[in-house]
């Protein structure tokens, strides 16, 4: 047996050639033998691209008591309402809808010294419309602040209390943005699937894993690739593709070290997770004090949580930005959210006004099997 496990171990060390690189066989390709013949333990490095990432949503319908928040339908009525349309004149624009919403000038809808303004750059130009809230008491996340509040939610997988999710709250009566459990919400579906055949994907990588099941000390990773995600012959990722890492210094800080229990990897310390999105959906992720949660699936895939504290002025401008395209097809009031937002902002207050910068979120991550090129290990290997 000693014999085979240091003939394995040559091989496991023996530059191969491959095409035009050279490169080293893993060790872990390999069932490494004790002197006894039983398998020996050895760290392992696994690795996933990124398949959804979404809004963590627990939608119920237990959550929006007043009902939901009005359509893009429901919005035009009310901006030609609160124009002086007569009914008869409503119902003679809403027979052109969604064209005539267009034409109206939604999009200049607000008031600047008695002149008509962008709404949507100049938010408060137009009255607050007060978005309904979601008043659900579950819903996905961390408790970021060590305490338990009434605007908390219970976490439905973990059962941890005190979970601080406010954008959960301001999305969660919003029909386009909802979800139940498993489920992506609409409109995020169609940002996320319309970007990834032309940006980098996203990286999860796990390292020093003993067990995936239980082992006291983990570590991972968020990173991006150089290549979009590989699409299979039914239009969805591939598992199994290899990718090259994007060494962009700003991603560095997506690392923490935690615990698996059960097959539930959670992350020990508070850390910065910076992520690079995409101007049609969200240019960048920024949270403050972020934990990830991963849980290793049977069927070999990965989901998974980011929670921590984003500046609301960033996810607002990510709206804003899509103007009245955004409006009609996300169907809510997009100056409405950045009132919303002001509101239930929960963290970091400016030290000149004493509002909040900072919202509390969650982000879902579900994920596929990948391999990852290391820079610097294909340049330490190359001849």
């Amino acid at each position: 047996m000693k014999v085979l496990n240091s003939v394995f171990s040559k091989l496991a060390a023996t530059p191969v050639r491959y095409g035009a690189r050279t490169i080293l066989l893993a060790a872990a390709s390999f069932v490494a033998l004790s002197a006894d013949g039983s398998p020996a333990s050895a760290a392992e490095t696994r690795a996933y691209a990124v398949k959804w990432f979404h809004y963590a949503n627990y939608s119920q319908d237990s959550d929006c008591p007043d009902g939901l928040n009005p359509n893009a339908e429901g919005l035009f009525k009310r901006i030609l309402e609160e124009r002086g349309h007569t009914p008869a004149e409503i119902e003679k624009k809403m027979e052109d809808f969604p064209y005539s919403m267009y034409e109206a000038g939604i999009g200049q809808r607000g008031e600047i010294d008695g002149k008509p303004a962008n709404p949507y750059l100049n938010p408060t130009s137009t009255k607050d419309p007060m978005l309904k809230l979601g008043q659900g008491k579950t819903g996905y996340g961390f408790n970021l602040d060590g305490k338990v509040s009434e605007n908390d939610f219970v976490d439905p997988e973990s059962g941890e209390a005190g979970v601080d999710n406010q954008f959960f709250r301001v999305v969660g009566c919003v029909s386009q943005l909802r979800s139940a459990p498993g489920e992506l919400p609409t409109f995020p579906e169609i940002q996320w699937d319309m970007m990834r055949d032309h940006t980098p994907a996203w990286l999860i990588e796990f390292s020093d894993v003993d067990s995936f099941e239980n082992d006291d000390d983990v570590g991972v990773r968020v990173i991006r690739a150089k290549q979009p995600i590989r699409r299979n012959a039914n239009g969805l990722p591939q598992s199994d593709m290899t990718y090259a890492v994007d060494p962009d210094p700003r991603m560095a800080n997506n690392v923490a070290r935690g615990k698996i229990v059960n097959g539930v990897f959670t992350s020990d310390t508070p850390f910065d997770f910076f992520m690079v999105g995409e101007a049609f959906g969200q240019a960048e992720y920024a949270l403050r004090e972020a934990r990830y949660r991963f849980s290793f699936n049977e069927d070999g895939n990965l989901t998974g949580i980011v929670g921590g504290y984003h500046k609301w002025r960033t996810i607002y401008t990510s709206w804003a930005l899509g103007g009245a395209t955004f409006e009609i097809n996300a169907s809510f009031d997009i100056p409405g959210l950045y009132y919303a937002l002001r509101k239930a902002a929960d963290a970091y207050p400016d030290p000149e006004t004493g509002e909040n910068d900072y919202i509390s979120a969650a982000y879902w991550f579900d994920a596929i099997p990948a391999f990852i090129e290391h820079p610097a290990a294909q340049t330490a290997l190359a001849e």
